[in-house]
């Protein structure tokens, strides 16, 4: 028992020396309105890039939903995840941006939960989203380089669809020049949350 004690009081000091990255810091971020849930992430001192995202319920800790695992390969950038809630807390966007750190091209996506009853579950938008349609200059948009886009959740309607937003980026090399083309949608869904694009409008671009 006393060589067990040795052994985990050694480990303790060799973690506050070397600032182990087994201590994880953890951050409570977007609550839902009526303050019962919100986005916890959870990241590794040493690792940031290795994080857990979670829906969870405040007052307990509480997991109702993990939206990613610090178990993934992948590397991930939790500090541009968002979540836009319903009036009613019963529904939530998810948003995050899904390109390494430090990838020049971005990558954004989005899922959505319904609330169950006790917990929340997952659903997934339409694989083939919106995606806007930059307008370049008349004889112009052959030689492009791609900066990545994607899209992002903006607010839940009274209708209980979810209005997004989708972006792309683009560097137009004739007149060395960054192009973004963004357009609003709106996803509705049925009785069992199958979600569809129900109005598309026009993209409007902007010139840097």
């Amino acid at each position: 028992m006393k060589t067990m004690r040795t052994c985990l009081f050694v480990a303790f000091a060799y973690c506050v020396a070397h600032s182990c990255p087994l201590l994880a810091a953890d951050e409570l971020k977007y609550p839902s309105p009526d303050g019962r849930f919100a986005l916890r992430i959870t990241q590794l001192k040493d690792d940031e890039y290795h994080p857990t995202v979670e829906l969870i319920e405040k007052d307990s800790g509480k997991v109702m939903v993990t939206l990613h695992s610090a178990s993934d390969t992948e590397l991930f950038d939790a500090s541009e995840s968002v979540l836009v809630w319903s009036a009613d807390s019963k529904s939530v966007a998810y948003g995050f941006r899904d390109s390494p750190p430090g990838v020049r091209e971005v990558s954004r996506g989005a899922l959505v939960c319904f609330w169950n009853g006790s917990g929340f579950d997952k659903v997934f938008l339409p694989e083939n989203l919106p995606v806007p349609k930059i307008k370049f200059p008349k004889g112009k948009g052959e030689n492009v380089k791609p900066y990545g886009g994607g899209v992002k959740p903006l607010r839940w309607l009274k209708s209980g669809d979810l209005e997004m937003s989708s972006e792309d980026m683009v560097l137009l090399e004739d007149d060395d020049k960054s192009y973004t083309g963004v357009l609003q949608f709106t996803i509705s869904f049925d009785a069992q949350h199958h979600a569809s694009v129900k109005k598309v409008g026009k993209t409007k671009t902007e010139v840097e």
